[in-house]
């Protein structure tokens, strides 16, 4: 009997309108959270990857970068707490709903009972967009675009097309570009090179990038994380030069394509905007420039949770504005 009454008063109180309040807040807190801070793409268990984008953002978010990765803040999208306040959300709709269906036979319809139908329609559609989200959304982490191109990710469409091209935002955020649900973050910058080859009469020489693609005069390479490394041959000369970005700094060497012998090596610092390699009758010229880093979102549930967000917080507020006036009327005493 103890237990029944335990179990009936937290049914009771999880209709309490501060609780709504409290939890609505707490999700739109992470939801910020997630949106404002770089969200991982790997969990904190793969050490080494999870060590590797650390250190990506490490520029960005200088001494806070460990303290949010140890708090959970870089994986909030993933997190227990996320969960857990979408699961409240859920029991707070299903006591709601219990309510509001427990008085169905009372033909007038009451301020309580839109405050039920406000909170119970807007944690549905909170937990529906979530739930969209996490079916049909996407997210590409790390996407290096040049100035004058647009960002172009593979992949990405229902239609069955190959890419999906976004124009780049002008300001740190961009909303809908592309279509419904596209979003696109700007998260600091990456380095990239433009390569150039000359012979001794100053004639471009051409480049490979790769066995597949047509050889261009001017090729230009970007780091990822998944993806530190570049690649790029000269034919005429017999050499194949790999590009490997460290921390800072692209490491740039020089082989023999025959042998595999490695002839030169450099590393490109940060603060060095051109570097010149002289091999076997050929100057390869590499001009560093820094390009906007940026994140790519699909999220077909970010409207429907935005709405249910807002009901749900008007009828809280409703709910305990009609508390505090019920509390304030004074109480007729017997004569």
């Amino acid at each position: 009997m103890r237990i029944r009454q335990l179990i009936n008063q937290g049914w009771e109180g999880l209709s309490s309108p501060r609780l709504a309040l409290a939890a609505l807040l707490l999700l739109i807190t992470t939801q910020v959270l997630a949106f404002a801070l770089p969200q991982l793409p790997v969990a904190a268990d793969q050490s080494a990857l999870f060590s590797r984008w650390l250190a990506e953002y490490r520029p960005q978010l200088g001494q806070m970068t460990q303290p949010l990765a140890t708090l959970g803040l870089l994986t909030i999208r993933t997190s227990l707490a996320l969960r857990l306040t979408l699961a409240l959300i859920a029991l707070i709709v299903a006591a709601q709903l219990d309510r509001l269906l427990s008085i169905r036979q009372d033909r007038a319809w009451t301020p309580r009972r839109t405050v039920q139908l406000l909170l119970s329609f807007g944690g549905l559609l909170i937990i529906g967009g979530w739930a969209g989200q996490m079916l049909a959304g996407w997210r590409d982490p790390e996407i290096i675009v040049w100035p004058d191109e647009d960002i172009v990710v593979a992949a990405r469409t229902s239609s069955g097309a190959s890419r999906l091209t976004l124009p780049q935002p002008t300001g740190p955020l961009g909303l809908w570009y592309g279509g419904y649900g596209h979003y696109v973050i700007r998260r600091g910058q990456r380095t990239g090179l433009e390569v150039e080859a000359v012979d001794d009469n100053g004639q471009a020489v051409p480049l490979l990038r790769a066995v597949d693609e047509e050889s261009e005069t001017l090729v230009r390479l970007t780091f990822t994380t998944s993806e530190p490394e570049a690649f790029f041959a000269i034919q005429a000369a017999e050499l194949i030069f790999r590009l490997n970005q460290i921390q800072d700094s692209v490491q740039v060497q020089a082989y023999r394509s025959a042998s595999g012998e490695l002839l030169t090596e450099i590393l490109l610092h940060e603060t060095d905007t051109v570097a010149h390699l002289q091999l076997n009758g050929i100057r390869v010229d590499l001009t560093q420039a820094f390009l906007p880093r940026y994140e790519v979102i699909y999220n077909p549930g970010a409207a429907p949770e935005a709405l249910g967000m807002i009901l749900f917080g008007v009828g809280s507020m409703m709910s305990i504005a009609s508390t505090s006036h019920r509390d304030r009327e004074p109480t007729e005493s017997p004569d």
